[in-house]
């Protein structure tokens, strides 16, 4: 573009910001129109880097100015980020704009150098694009290395080092989600990483701002590059040792310089260097809690055993050294306690860091530990400032690497303490916490005394798992008598951090039976606590609710509460906006289907106006991460949880209902308009619980509304915008509109139209957009259609069984459930229509190939649906004049064979399921014994422990923090063609013995199934026909019993 076309864009910016509507829209249109044009690029590069736009925003800085650099500066990354990519695979990728070759070839010569040309506030949008291009282009860019490692040479000026390294960092970035990317790794460490080590020693001595933003970038690097795996050239003690060392010197580099010159601790926080230190930590965290962990990989055994050995002991004792600091007043920031604690606790298994830590294991829990667990100062601060501050960073779900919380840090090294040395650790510990508990029984109105008693408390709570392990604790059959004695009491402490300290006990300790007498008190204290006048002890004691329903005293005395509990976790809900408390939503709306219907109506709409606030929280937090081109997802969690459970919420309450049609279709009119906004506005995060709630809403209701029609319309608009991220999410519902929408859908064919383009984009090759995994369901969806609109979609058989046949042409290279589900998908055709997909497979020339496929691929079909399936798909073929398919005249005892073999697997399979779906309904009694061993187990692994390696089966802090959350979520299980109690189709009332013996009768006395058959088909058959009378008898009688009953 000339001067006079980047003035025109730069005026399309300008109008694209104007208070007038109409000039706004204007100026949007044009840009839109500009992204097609190649050298678009190249201008906005001009017009960010030019110093001289016409308001000369960087030099006045005055408030009327229009800023057109930023604006163009978020257009520059977008356009990259969409339209950097490669040539498009399919025609699922067509509108896709690619970016030219002219504005390829530009922006690679310029970005690296203009990245410290712009204020950082511009520069990170650069970065981001410059990630996106060596994604794409950097094995094509050979002197994108060579030409930024050049510029990190001493005769350079401090900003282009540093926009170096921020490109060297973009680089790493990019390696870290590129497919197998150790060779590039290689040549990055080879490159350039001595460099930055020379660059790193040389800063560490200063102290200015700037100097800590370089060695920080530094040690971003190096993060990065080890983060997804660790190269062998860092494995190497040539390497380990320098870099090494340099982290234990950034960590021990005394900072208190800064606490004169910065006097607020918040903004001390922020400074450059102790953001260093951070990631210096996390670099020999990295190591131990990632690479040592793996020493029973080949890769890492040698590194593992040789960081433990030589490496670990020392950075142990220089971490000991900063805690006895710590002890003795010195300042650090919550990250570095947090990243102390969590580095220890990792320490305490192994033998050669156990034995420099146990001299210090006492002052470790009693001065260390035990002072953090104390309610604090600052707590008591942000209760009194901002109790929904308090209550979210309390209760929020804990992310180790990007949230701080050195408490739960200290709770972690307390918890390995325990476990991993209990012998020497436990005894001391619980006769610490006694002491403080009996010096503080008799100053319960002292608030000094209420927060040392909270810090024991808290200790004992961190090791509950311990105490009510019987092999392991002596005071596990106690601990009822604890509660009276030392927690009941607080439920009506004069201060409300020890009542909601109270309740929190009650959650850690679950498994406590409490007697009847103390149950009541219980449910006494909570109904109590939902009504104090502090919220974090409300919220505190509404999560226990989820509780409660498990005192099997209290349960009957519980049922008039219900209504008010669920309006109590709502309006909660609204004021916190978590998700903390939509489990116990879900556990009220299952335990209380009765007490809640007459207010279901109500509740429902609550909980919609709940979400659609959620919802809107997250468009807001989205919008705001967009435009200043950060990629903290962290930041959009909270309101998608909370809107997430509450929707699981409320597909409980419909479940409740679901012998009320005029209260569902009331639920129907308030709840499928928000899943309908959902999918239209492509928030894909919710559509999992969106498809749950219209799912629950037709499946109880048999029937699909007008309103949930308009659901489908949004749901196929997402589809076809790739918005609906896992395919698995909508079989179910697709599934669900089809058996009880199949009315409307025979009145209507343009929802069959489009019901058949999802199967076939589903399965469409070539269609990036859609996971391997995900493509048997294109499949399922296919036999949803056939079977239940049996005789009504002849003309998509064509397409359907080619779309299986490409696939199967290539069957050694299909995974065998995928290659099941692609032949049942003939095999439904064959049974919907079997002479027509019959003369299919003959016109292809694949009658043979498939017929041996399907017949070898037998094994696999192991539900009693695959089984039944082909037993009426095969009866379909027999019915046929055999003759008029000259591919299968010469194969009738083939299918009489695998016939025969059906039928004699039929009752083994059916039996299975039986089975299997007694297993599910068992009571979960079954799950609490199972846990009851686990902890069996790991009693019987504490001989193990004396002063050698400890057990290691929890040496994960990421898994610490996970089993101390209530982890309500289903574990993954792999998908399988396993009996699913909850799959259904228009087959499951159909008897094959029925089927198939009513089939002979119909047979013509010539038939050959009569006339050329051998004495063992002969007796096979005449068996399936005893068989098919003994469950015609059964049926008729069990019919006759049902009608007396009615």
């Amino acid at each position: 573009m000339d001067s006079s076309q980047i003035a025109q864009l730069s005026q399309l910016f300008a109008n694209s910001l104007a208070a007038d509507a109409a000039v706004r829209v204007q100026g949007e249109a044009g840009l839109k129109q500009a992204e097609s044009v190649d050298g678009v690029l190249e201008a906005l590069m001009h017009i960010i880097a030019d110093q001289n736009t016409d308001m000369n925003v960087r030099k006045t800085g005055e408030s009327s100015a229009v800023h057109l650099e930023y604006p163009s500066a978020v257009f520059f990354k977008n356009r990259v980020q969409k339209g950097w990519r490669d040539p498009p695979s399919s025609h699922s990728e067509l509108a896709v704009i690619l970016v030219g070759p002219r504005d390829r070839e530009f922006v690679r010569a310029h970005i690296v150098s203009a990245i410290p040309a712009v204020p950082q506030h511009l520069s990170v949008f650069f970065l981001s694009a410059l990630e996106r291009i060596l994604q794409k282009d950097y094995t094509q860019w050979p002197q994108f290395l060579p030409a930024v490692v050049s510029q990190l040479g001493n005769g350079n000026q401090p900003l282009i080092v540093y926009g170096s390294l921020q490109a060297i960092h973009a680089l790493a970035k990019s390696l870290y989600t590129a497919e197998n990317p150790a060779a590039q790794y290689e040549g990055l460490i080879s490159s350039c990483f001595s460099s930055l080590h020379q660059i790193a020693v040389g800063l560490l001595p200063t102290s200015s701002p700037e100097a800590g933003a370089m060695l920080r970038m530094v040690i971003k690097i190096y993060m990065k590059t080890i983060a997804r795996d660790l190269s062998p050239l860092l494995q190497q003690s040539s390497s380990l040792v320098p870099w090494g060392t340099l982290f234990v010197h950034i960590i021990e580099k005394d900072l208190s310089f800064l606490n004169e010159a910065i006097p607020n601790e918040e903004e001390r926080e922020k400074n450059q260097w102790w953001k260093v230190k951070k990631w210096a930590f996390r670099c020999l965290h990295m190591f131990l809690m990632r690479y040592c962990s793996r020493g029973n990989e080949k890769e890492y055994a040698q590194f593992s055993g040789m960081f433990i050995q030589h490496f670990a002991p020392g950075i142990a004792s220089a971490y000991l050294g900063l805690v006895n600091k710590c002890i003795g007043g010195l300042w650090v920031t919550r990250h570095v306690r947090q990243q102390l604690s969590t580095f220890l606790a990792d320490c305490v298994k192994y033998k050669t860091t156990w034995l420099i830590m146990k001299p210090h294991s006492g002052a470790l829990i009693t001065q260390w530990i035990y002072p953090q667990l104390c309610f604090s100062a600052s707590d008591a601060e942000l209760w009194q400032n901002d109790s929904i501050e308090y209550v979210q960073r309390k209760m929020g779900d804990y992310s180790y690497e990007d949230r701080v919380n050195p408490v739960e840090a200290a709770e972690y090294l307390l918890h390995a303490l325990v476990t991993k040395r209990h012998a020497h650790v436990f005894g001391s510990m619980m006769q610490f916490v006694v002491q403080i508990l009996q010096s503080t029984m008799n100053s319960i109105s002292n608030e000094d005394s209420a927060r040392r008693k909270s810090g024991a408390i808290r200790m004992v709570m961190g090791v509950s798992d311990t105490i009510m392990d019987e092999k392991k604790s002596p005071f596990h059959s106690q601990m009822d008598a604890f509660f009276a004695q030392h927690i009941f009491p607080e439920f009506k402490s004069p201060f409300g951090f020890m009542r909601a300290t109270a309740f929190e006990s009650l959650l850690m300790f679950d498994s406590v039976n409490f007697s009847e007498e103390h149950q009541r008190t219980v449910l006494e204290g909570v109904l109590a606590g939902v009504q104090d006048s502090e919220l974090p002890v409300k919220v505190y004691a509404a999560q226990t609710i989820s509780n409660l329903v498990e005192y099997g005293s209290i349960f009957e005395a519980l049922k008039p509460y219900a209504p008010g509990l669920m309006q109590t976790l709502l309006t909660l809900t609204s004021e916190i906006d978590m998700d903390t408390l939509t489990y116990g939503m879900e556990n009220l709306a299952s335990y209380f289907p009765e007490e809640l219907a007459p207010f279901s109506v109500q509740l429902c709409t609550q909980m919609v106006t709940l979400v659609k606030a959620s919802r809107d929280s997250f468009v807001a937090i989205v919008q705001d991460i967009n435009a200043a081109g950060d990629d903290d997802f962290e930041k959009t969690l909270s309101p998608l949880e909370t809107a997430a459970g509450i929707l699981k919420a409320i597909s409980s309450v419909v479940n409740a209902v679901d012998s009320a049609p005029q209260i569902l279709a009331e639920l129907d009119n308030i709840l499928a308009p928000v899943v309908a906004e959902v999918l239209k506005n492509d928030f894909s995060d919710l559509i999992t619980e969106c498809m749950d709630v219209i799912d629950t809403l037709v499946q109880c209701s048999k029937r699909v509304s007008a309103l949930d029609w308009q659901v489908w319309s949004e749901l196929f608009g997402a589809f076809n915008r790739d918005a609906i991220v896992f395919v698995e999410d909508i079989v179910s519902s697709v599934d669900n509109f089809i058996r009880y929408g199949k009315d409307y859908i025979l009145a209507t064919p343009q929802v069959a139209n489009e019901i058949m383009q999802m199967i076939k984009k589903i399965l469409e090759p070539g269609n990036e957009s859609v996971e391997e995994d995900d493509r048997s369901y294109g499949c399922m969806i296919a036999e949803s259609l056939l079977l239940n609109l049996r005789g009504h979609v002849d003309p998509f058989i064509p397409e359907l069984v080619m779309i299986s046949l490409k696939y199967l042409k290539h069957e050694d290279d299909l995974q065998s459930i995928f290659k099941v589900h692609l032949l049942e998908l003939i095999i439904n055709c064959l049974y919907h229509s079997p002479m027509q997909t019959l003369q299919l497979l003959e016109a292809s020339h694949a009658t043979e190939t498939f017929f041996f496929i399907w017949f070898k691929e037998l094994d696999n079909f192991s539900r009693v649906h695959d089984k039944k399936l082909s037993i009426l798909a095969l009866t379909a073929v027999l019915g046929l004049p055999i003759q008029s398919i000259p591919s299968l005249q010469n194969h009738i005892g083939t299918l009489l064979l695998n016939l025969q073999r059906l039928f004699k697997e039929y009752p083994a399979a059916l039996q299975t399921r039986t089975e299997y779906l007694k297993q599910i309904s068992a009571d979960e009694d079954d799950e609490d014994d199972q846990a009851a061993g686990t902890q069996t187990q790991s009693a019987s692994e504490e001989v193990r422990e004396e002063d050698g390696d400890a057990s290691d089966d929890d040496d994960d802090y990421v898994r610490y923090l996970s089993q101390q959350k209530d982890n309500d979520g289903d574990d993954f299980i792999e998908m399988g063609l396993e009996e699913d109690p909850y799959f259904e189709t228009p087959l499951d009332p159909v008897d094959p013995y029925i089927e198939f013996a009513a089939f002979l009768k119909q047979c013509p006395p010539d038939h050959f199934l009569l006339t050329a058959v051998n004495a063992d088909q002969r007796a096979f058959l005449e068996t399936v026909v005893v068989t098919a009378e003994a469950n015609l008898k059964k049926r008729e009688e069990d019919a006759k019993a049902q009608a007396m009953k009615k």
